[in-house]
């Protein structure tokens, strides 16, 4: 057992650092405002200003708002528990190549910039998708919207999260290596 800790101790160090990111991001989010959380939501929403073709300005204490829309991006869209189960899928997906201090390392910086690109993409999507059921350009018939806006964020994000596990997988493996050096 001695020697399987010591072969595997720096992935239970990525682990417990991965833990203790998302502890800590959920920490974090709990008290904080659209202005703390500008460094997504800003982005977020100037990406999906420019798929859905809305002009959100930030509004102190509020959000980002497009008036015309008459939609907001509030710190409940700023996807941050999406942000830190991608960071602990990117890590889980890449744990096997974490045999070294450095490889460790890099896979969490790597898991980190990934995740955080990986948000920015999903939740543009699922932020445009609402806002195209919101104007009535997609058809939720006559199911309940709420209901709808949640189920939409569900598949989204469950799709991303798929998604960027597959890809942690895959860069372990090698096959995207292989690929490009075709």
């Amino acid at each position: 057992m001695r020697t399987d800790l010591r072969m595997n101790r720096w992935q239970i160090a990525a682990l417990v650092v991965a833990l203790a990111v998302v502890v800590a991001g959920k920490q974090y989010y709990r008290h904080a405002s659209a202005g703390e959380l500008g460094w997504i939501l800003s982005p977020t929403a100037r990406m999906v200003g420019a798929v859905s073709g809305g002009d959100f300005e930030y509004e102190a204490g509020a959000g980002w708002i497009d008036r015309d829309l008459r939609y907001a991006i509030v710190p409940a869209c700023a996807g941050l528990h999406f942000v830190l189960a991608a960071f602990l899928a990117l890590v889980l997906g890449g744990l096997p190549a974490m045999c070294t201090r450095r490889a460790a390392a890099g896979r969490l910086a790597s898991a980190a910039v990934l995740a955080y690109l990986g948000t920015l993409v999903v939740n543009t999507t699922r932020i445009a998708i609402a806002i195209a059921m919101h104007r009535g350009a997609i058809d939720v018939g006559g199911l309940d919207h709420g209901e709808v806006h949640r189920l939409e964020g569900v598949v989204v994000y469950l799709g991303g999260l798929c998604a960027l596990y597959a890809l942690a997988r895959t860069v372990h493996t090698g096959k995207v290596r292989h690929a490009l050096a075709r």
